[in-house]
């Protein structure tokens, strides 16, 4: 019955050596190099040596009671098997005392448990191949693929370097901490839980066709013998691989009552009103900005005392998510903001001492339309458009659109979608260019003149429509005020102000529009119905930056 035991232990080792990543040795001369001088080797197994020592009764006893992992599939391999089977392996055993055997045996009662205790606490004693209990200048990897340096194992001079024939065995006289990586610190850990729930919400297990072992068809389905099943999580696409194992990573974790505080603020300008799923929508954007300077790369970054990019950063907008002068005074990597690390499998998780981004950095940001991009363009009336491309630091996205009235005496409209905005107030403007631009010997000098319409979705889902800047009465009439450019340089214009009362960030239903109206009577010679329109630009206001207006 042994034998049968035996070859099935080794069989299932075959496969474990593959998935781990670990190195499978067999026995060979090369052991003598590794004891001891006053040591000869030995017939045991590292689980005979388990077994004769009282002191590792502790241990023994969770070996076997937990169970191996094959593709995230439990089998009935025990641990204590393991050590019994004819394999090359290094096991540091911590004495009794030195861990809560009750309450790791009770996790071994359930899969999942189970599962925590193989890749927690014993592949965290456990090592493929074989290490001198002298050899610490070297990482060493363990079982569950973590890295541990050899001065973290507290091993009596007396007790290591023990001799069996599939391996080594160091008695420790405490259990070796796990070394989390910066993904299973902030999902496991209870004083990061206000970070880690958001990102085990978006947690799946999706299956690995080309790992797993197809069985056939069935009712036109794929069916497989033994399906390879691997974690996933969506947000890694944007905060980066932090649950990889050979990946540098660090983060900055705000501490419960910081982390409240931010999202209190950020809260308002997350109303997504009537939207399906409207709350979930709102904690997956809004979590996602306020985390997006939070995570960094050490490996792209190129040069990092004098700036650094968190893993949002991207060419397509620069001037975000980078920090100039991190470790220069008020620098976000100084001691002003950094307090305690924990240091992870892949990484760094340094605690906050205050929040180092202010609203405008990760979520408060203008909203830029460029009009040549014709998507935006959603209706026009009595004009036509040329769409001009021109390399200027004045003009944005590199180019702008030439509205070309119907007729000398048209006043036309345009009509464009404004995607991305928060709830919030905003100045509505366009930037208008000068006709030099195209023509530098241009004379034309005349303003254009004009007024908007925008229309925005409420919080019960109908629509609202306000004239800006306003409207005055004229003969018991309402009729639009109007505003104009100064033709002589690029204009920033200010329409109006709008305070919108629902979220359209990343919607693909855009429910905020506006409409550009061309206002100018037959006898307004003075004005020009032509507009150059570089974009549309819509600038949050705030209660800092709204009082700063009023004083000039």
């Amino acid at each position: 019955m042994k034998k049968i035991i035996n070859i099935s232990v080794a069989s299932f080792l075959l496969l474990l050596a593959g998935v781990g990543g670990g190195v499978l040795t067999s026995c060979s001369d090369e052991w003598d190099d590794h004891y001891d001088e006053n040591r000869m080797p030995s017939d045991q197994t590292l689980l005979e040596l388990i077994q004769a020592d009282n002191e590792l009764s502790d241990f023994l006893q969770v070996l076997q009671s937990a169970h191996l992992y094959n593709n995230n599939h439990s089998t009935p391999v025990t641990y204590a098997e393991l050590l019994g089977a004819d394999q090359s392996l290094t096991v540091w055993a911590p004495k009794n005392g030195t861990f809560n055997r009750d309450s790791i045996i009770n996790e071994c009662l359930t899969q999942k448990g189970d599962s925590m205790i193989g890749q927690h606490f014993l592949g965290n004693h456990i090592a493929h191949t074989l290490y001198d209990a002298n050899a610490t200048t070297k990482p060493i990897l363990m079982m569950n693929n973590k890295e541990v340096l050899g001065t973290q194992f507290n091993v009596n001079p007396s007790e290591y370097n023990i001799p069996a024939k599939n391996g080594l065995l160091h008695v420790v006289n405490k259990q070796v901490p796990y070394n989390y990586n910066i993904y299973e610190g902030i999902t496991s850990m209870t004083e990061y839980s206000h970070i880690g729930d958001f990102f085990k919400r978006f947690e799946t297990q999706e299956l690995d066709e080309n790992a797993s072992i197809q069985r056939g068809i069935e009712n036109g389905q794929k069916v497989y013998s033994d399906s390879v099943m691997i974690k996933r999580n969506v947000l890694y696409n944007r905060f980066g691989l932090i649950s990889q194992e050979d990946s540098s990573y660090f983060m900055l974790m705000p501490d419960k009552d910081m982390w409240n505080e931010v999202v209190s603020e950020a809260s308002p300008y997350f109303n997504f009103g009537s939207v399906l799923k409207a709350d979930s929508i709102r904690a997956y954007w809004m979590n996602s900005l306020l985390l997006q300077g939070l995570f960094f790369n050490r490996n792209t970054q190129y040069h990092p005392m004098d700036s650094i990019n968190s893993t949002w950063y991207s060419r397509a907008e620069p001037e975000y998510n980078v920090f100039y002068h991190p470790y220069d005074a008020g620098g976000i990597m100084t001691s002003e903001y950094l307090g305690d690390s924990l240091y992870c499998s892949n990484g760094t998780i340094y605690s906050l001492r205050k929040w180092p981004f202010t609203k405008e950095q990760l979520y408060l940001r203008p909203v830029k339309v460029e009009p040549e991009y014709t998507h935006t363009l959603l209706d026009n009336k009595e004009c036509t458009f040329n769409y001009r491309q021109v390399m200027a630091d004045s003009v944005s996205g590199d180019g702008y659109i030439d509205i070309v009235p119907a007729k000398s005496t048209s006043n036309w409209t345009a009509k464009f979608e404004l995607a991305n905005t928060l709830s919030g107030t905003y100045d509505v403007c366009a930037i208008v260019l000068p006709k030099t631009v195209y023509n530098k010997n241009s004379r034309d000098f005349k303003p254009n003149k004009f007024y908007g319409v925008i229309t925005y979705a409420n919080l019960d889902g109908t629509d609202s429509i306000q004239t800006l800047p306003g409207v005055e009465i004229v003969k018991g009439k309402e009729t639009p005020l109007e505003v104009q450019n100064d033709p002589y340089v690029v204009d920033t214009v200010v329409i109006g102000r709008v305070t919108l009362p629902t979220c359209n960030y990343q919607q693909k239903n855009v429910t905020v529009n506006l409409e550009l109206h061309c206002s100018i009577a037959n006898r307004e010679i003075k004005f020009s119905r032509e507009m150059y329109l570089d974009c549309i630009y819509l600038r949050p206001v705030t209660e800092e930056n709204s009082a700063e207006s009023k004083k000039h």
